[in-house]
C-alpha cells in the first residue's frame, strides 16, 4: 500500500476562502429559502442626537424622529427606517409586522453608523453606605468604604425593576437536578456596569471586604486563551439589599463613583413586537446590549421575534444579557400552539457574547430555520450548566434547521449548541467549535431524544472536554469531522439512566449512528464510544501524536456490560467496523482566535467514495466521487488556509 504524506496547512492566509452554500438537508431536500431582494416603498429615519430630531415630526433624513420605538409605532409593511449612529436606551416595540418576503418592516443602522440599543440608564447620586457593617478587608485591613443608591421607580421606565426579581420565577421542579452553583438562580437579574465592565453580585454585605471569586467572569486561563478585558477582577463588587431597592458597591481602589460611568440594568427586554405572531421583520446591523433578563423557561431573550416567524437578524451584536440573547422560538413548552408555525427565521453573521445562560434559544419546535455565519463566544457565565439550558444555542423540536459556517468559541459552563428533543432533518455543517471546556454539559454539540435523521459533518472541533454527545437519539450522520483535542470523548453516546428512553413514541436506545471518514487526534479516553452494537463505523483515521497509538485501546461498545475496549484491529475483528479506517501520525494546531489551521497527517489513509452523498467539504468546495477523510476535500494541498467559515 502506497504510503502517502499529506502537508501543512499554515496560520495566515492572504485573503480568506470562498466558503460554498451547501443547502443540501439530511433527507436529500434543498433547505427552502423565501428571501428575496427588499424594495421600500418609504425609508423613515432615527436620529437621537440631532437638535432637530423630534417624534412628533416627519421622520425624514431633513427631520429625524427622536426615538426607534417610534418608528415601530409607524412602520407598515413595505417600509423601513434607517437609524443614525448613537445609543437609545429604550424597548423597540413593532406595533406590526410585515406581509410577505416583498413587503417587509426593516430596522436597519445607517451605513457605517454604530447604533447601539441598551436596556440600562446611566445612575449617578451614590452616596457613602450608612447604616451597615461590611467588615474590614483582609489585605488592607482597614474598613470597607462602599456607596450606596437608591433606586426610584422612575429609574425604570417601563416599571420592571430586575433587582427585585430572582433569576428563577417559574417552573422550578427542574431545581432538582441543578446542584452545580445554586446561588446563582436565586440572584438578582439586574446587571451593574462601571466604565463598561460588569461589577461582581455578593450575596451578603460582608462580601464586599476583600477578593472573592467572580461568578461573572473566567479567572482560570483555560488552555492558551488569555481573560479579556471586559472581565477586570479589580473592578468592583455589588450587593443588592432584600428589597431590591437599594445598591451598594465597591470599587477598585475604594474610588469614588463619581469618577467613573455606571451604568444599571433597567429593562427585560430591548426589542420584542408588542404582539405576538408578528411576522416578515428584519433587524440589520444594531448592537443590543444589557438586558435584566431571567433564566428559561420561559424563553425571553434581550431580542425576540416573540412567537412569529420570517424574522432576519443579520450583522447584529448580542451583549451582556443576563440570560437569552436572542430567542426565535415558541417562548414556552407550555405555550398555546400558534397561528402560523415558528420559524422560517434567518440568523446571518451576528455576534452573541456574554450572554449568560445562552446566545441564540427557539423552545417549541422552530422550523426551517437558517442560522449561518454567526459568532457565539464567552457564553454560559452564569454558572448554571446543571438547569441544563445552557448553550451557545439552544433548540427545542427543531426542524429543518441548518447550521452552517460558524464560529462556537471559549464557551464556559455549557455546551456549544443543544438539540433538545424531537429534532428532525436538522444538519450542522462547516462550523468550527473550539475552547468549550466544563465539567457539566460541555460538549461542543449535543443532540438529545430525537429518532429522525440529522447529520453532523464538515465541522472542525478543538480544545473541547468532549466533542460530540448523542443522548437518547437514534439515526445521526456523523461524517468528515475533524477532531482535533477532546480531553474525554470525541464521540460519545448515552442512553437513559437505567435503561433506554422512551421519547415521542419511541425508544431510543442510541442506534444507527453512522460515524464515516472522521479525523481523530489527540482522542483523550477515547475516539468513539457507541452504546451498543447497532451502530456503524467505517473510513475514519485515527492518530496521536509520539505515542504507541497502534496498540492502545481508544474505541469502546458499552453495552451489554462489560463494556468492550478496542484498538483498531480489534474494533475490525469483533464488529466488522472500519474495515477502510487507518492509523496515522497527526500533527495540528489550531488558533481559536485568527482561526488559522496547522495540519500534518503521515500515513495510508485512502479517499473513498462519498458518503450519504455528502459531496461538498468544509469550504464548499465540490467533493463528488471520492473524497479523504476529514472535512476537507483534499488534504493534500500547497496553499494556506484560514479556517475562519464566516
Amino acid at each position: 500500500m502506497k504510503r502517502t504524506i499529506l502537508p501543512v496547512f499554515l496560520l495566515m492566509m492572504a485573503s480568506a476562502a470562498a466558503f460554498g452554500d451547501n443547502s443540501t438537508m439530511p433527507d436529500g431536500t434543498q433547505f427552502p429559502v423565501w428571501e428575496k431582494p427588499m424594495h421600500f416603498t418609504r425609508t423613515y429615519y432615527v436620529d437621537g442626537q440631532a437638535k432637530n430630531a423630534d417624534d412628533n415630526g416627519p421622520g425624514t433624513k431633513e427631520h429625524p424622529f427622536k426615538t426607534i420605538n417610534h418608528a415601530a409605532q409607524v412602520l407598515q409593511p413595505g417600509e423601513r427606517v434607517v437609524i443614525a449612529e448613537g445609543v437609545y436606551r429604550e424597548e423597540i416595540r413593532p406595533a406590526r409586522g410585515g406581509t410577505g418576503p416583498d413587503a417587509m418592516i426593516s430596522y436597519e443602522a445607517a451605513p457605517g453608523a454604530k447604533v447601539v440599543v441598551k436596556g440600562s440608564e446611566v445612575v449617578t447620586g451614590w452616596h457613602p453606605s450608612e447604616g451597615w457593617n461590611f467588615g474590614v478587608d483582609p489585605q488592607t485591613h482597614e474598613s470597607v468604604r462602599a456607596w450606596e443608591l437608591k433606586l426610584t421607580p422612575e429609574m425604570f421606565p417601563d416599571g420592571y425593576n430586575p433587582f427585585e426579581v430572582d433569576n428563577v420565577l417559574g417552573d422550578k421542579t427542574w431545581l432538582r437536578y441543578a446542584e452545580d452553583n445554586m446561588i446563582t438562580y436565586f440572584r438578582r437579574r439586574g446587571l451593574v456596569f462601571v466604565d463598561g465592565h460588569p461589577l461582581e453580585p455578593v450575596e451578603t454585605a460582608r462580601e464586599l471586604a476583600g477578593p472573592s471569586p467572580r461568578s461573572m467572569n473566567y479567572f482560570t486561563k483555560v488552555f492558551w486563551t488569555p481573560l479579556f478585558k471586559e472581565f477586570q477582577p479589580e473592578a468592583g463588587k455589588v450587593w443588592i439589599e432584600m428589597n431590591g431597592l437599594t445598591l451598594h458597591i465597591r470599587l477598585a481602589n475604594d474610588d469614588d463613583p463619581a469618577k467613573h460611568t455606571i451604568e444599571i440594568t433597567t429593562r427585560e427586554q430591548l426589542f420584542t413586537p408588542a404582539t405576538r405572531y408578528q411576522a416578515y421583520i428584519r433587524v440589520k446591523g444594531i448592537t443590543f446590549m444589557h438586558a435584566g433578563n431571567g433564566f428559561p423557561v420561559p424563553q425571553r431573550g434581550m431580542v425576540s421575534a416573540n412567537r412569529g416567524n420570517h424574522f432576519i437578524f443579520e450583522d447584529d451584536t448580542f451583549e451582556w444579557a443576563n440570560s437569552v440573547g436572542l430567542d426565535i422560538g415558541n417562548e414556552d413548552w407550555a405555550a398555546a400552539r400558534p397561528p402560523q408555525p415558528v420559524g422560517d427565521d434567518i440568523v446571518r453573521h451576528n455576534v452573541f457574547r456574554y450572554c449568560g445562560i445562552e446566545g441564540l434559544g427557539g423552545t417549541g419546535g422552530p422550523q426551517n430555520t437558517l442560522v449561518e455565519k454567526n459568532l457565539f463566544e464567552w457564553i454560559g457565565w452564569q454558572d448554571a450548566a446543571m438547569m441544563s439550558e445552557s448553550a451557545g444555542m439552544k433548540m427545542h423540536v427543531a426542524h429543518n434547521l441548518l447550521f452552517r459556517n460558524n464560529v462556537v468559541r471559549h464557551i464556559r459552563h455549557a455546551n456549544g449548541l443543544w438539540l433538545d428533543i424531537g429534532n428532525a432533518n436538522d444538519r450542522i455543517t462547516g462550523n468550527v467549535f473550539a475552547d468549550i471546556p466544563g465539567t457539566v454539559n460541555p460538549h461542543a454539540v449535543h443532540i438529545e431524544g430525537s429518532d429522525a435523521l440529522n447529520q453532523i459533518d464538515n465541522n472542525i472541533f478543538d480544545h473541547l472536554t468532549g466533542g460530540i454527545l448523542i443522548r437518547d437519539t437514534n439515526n445521526v450522520i456523523i461524517a468528515y469531522n475533524l477532531f482535533l483535542d477532546c480531553a474525554e470523548v470525541c464521540v460519545d453516546t448515552v442512553s437513559g439512566i437505567n435503561g433506554p428512553r422512551p421519547i415521542m413514541g419511541h425508544t431510543n436506545d442510541v442506534h444507527n449512528l453512522m460515524v464515516h471518514g472522521n479525523v481523530f487526534f489527540k482522542m483523550g479516553r477515547s475516539a468513539i464510544e457507541f452504546n451498543n452494537g447497532k451502530n456503524d463505523a467505517d473510513g475514519n483515521v485515527y492518530g496521536t501524536s509520539g505515542s504507541p497509538f497502534f496498540a492502545q485501546p481508544f474505541l469502546r461498545v458499552k453495552f451489554p456490560e462489560p463494556a468492550e475496549w478496542d484498538n483498531l484491529e480489534s474494533w475490525r475483528e469483533q464488529r466488522g467496523w472500519d474495515k477502510n479506517g487507518a492509523m496515522a501520525e497527526i500533527a495540528a494546531v489550531l488558533d481559536p482566535d485568527k482561526l488559522g489551521l496547522t495540519l500534518t497527517v503521515k500515513g495510508d489513509v485512502k479517499p473513498a467514495a462519498a458518503f450519504k452523498g455528502i459531496d461538498s467539504d468544509f469550504f464548499g468546495h465540490a467533493a463528488s466521487g471520492e473524497r479523504a477523510p476529514g472535512p476537507f476535500k483534499e488534504l493534500s494541498s500547497t496553499g494556506v488556509r484560514n479556517v475562519d467559515p464566516r
